[in-house]
């Protein structure tokens, strides 16, 4: 999904939002994701690493695309993938 020869800004401004939903599935038909946090990429996965995994795929994050990945949207598995990176900033 990345490419792991491009750099990753985690410094770049990032939106962690979370989807509508009811027991546990994401509604769409319910209006579009509420922002849950604001702040840099980096601390945006890790405020998405930090919920409980039985919700987690209720959440995305909204950032601009980079080098590295060509999408505005990175989802749960996205940030994870992310968080693994050798060059990822610890707190």
């Amino acid at each position: 999904m990345f490419k792991e020869g491009s750099p990753i800004a985690y410094d770049a401004p990032a939106e962690l939002k979370k989807w509508p939903s009811l027991k546990g599935e994401r509604q769409k038909d319910r209006g579009p994701p509420y922002l849950v946090y604001n702040g840099t990429l980096a601390d945006c996965v890790r405020e998405l690493m930090g919920k409980p995994i039985k919700g987690i795929s209720l959440y995305d994050i909204m950032t601009k695309p980079q080098a590295a990945f060509d999408q505005t949207v990175l989802s749960p598995g996205d940030a994870a993938e992310i968080a693994m990176r050798k060059d990822f900033p610890k707190a």
